[in-house]
């Protein structure tokens, strides 16, 4: 879950290595959103999770990047999402804050001892006792380029006033080295009609990985 601050979205919730995804509010610090469009960096030919070593509060910090393409129509927000330590993409000619919908990112290394099931059955844990009205839904599983199929489910919450509607998809996936992570992607919105209007981009975001 994503809490509202005066730096704009911050992780509330870090359990097992990973972050609650839902989001209490959109405001971002002011400043240049620099941002990568889809053409403008080459796409990812393989499923890797990527390890990135950048500077964070003077020190040097991992940044796990799943290797989800930047999907047309899209671009991704590089500033907010080093920030946050996800990736974010956002629909051209919107904002971070403005977007009906947004769709992030995340890897974090699996913890020893737990399959999909058990990593997606606590994350759901984590979730209720965040916000304990939420309704969550199997959907059906999708189907991707390589390596098992994504769990996905189904979010609503309506007392989260700027995000009630969300999609969550969790995955394994390896690095260069082998180490295993799990991957989700979450498509996240302020309406019913907007969660629909990028349903199809999130699906193929999943199906492309």
């Amino acid at each position: 879950m994503l809490r509202k601050c005066a730096a704009g979205r911050v992780p509330t919730v870090f359990k097992d290595a990973d972050v609650l995804p839902s989001l209490a509010s959109r405001a971002i610090a002011a400043g240049v959103v620099l941002v990568v469009v889809a053409s403008s960096l080459p796409q990812p030919a393989a499923a890797l999770v990527e390890k990135i070593v950048r500077v964070c509060s003077g020190q040097l910090c991992p940044f796990f990047r799943p290797s989800f393409s930047i999907p047309d129509g899209w671009y991704e927000d590089m500033k907010t999402g080093q920030r946050l330590g996800l990736r974010v993409f956002v629909p051209i000619g919107q904002t971070f804050e403005s977007a009906p919908g947004i769709i992030y990112a995340t890897a974090r290394p699996k913890p020893e001892k737990m399959d999909l099931a058990s990593l997606v059955a606590d994350h759901h844990d984590t979730w209720r006792e965040k916000v304990p009205n939420v309704t969550i839904t199997r959907l059906a599983d999708v189907e991707r380029g390589e390596g098992p199929a994504f769990q996905h489910y189904q979010f609503i919450a309506p007392n989260l006033a700027t995000q009630p509607y969300e999609r969550v998809a969790t995955g394994l996936d390896n690095d260069m080295e082998g180490h295993v992570f799990v991957v989700r992607l979450v498509l996240t919105a302020k309406t019913e009609q907007a969660l629909k209007e990028s349903e199809g981009t999130f699906l193929a975001m999943l199906r492309r990985y």
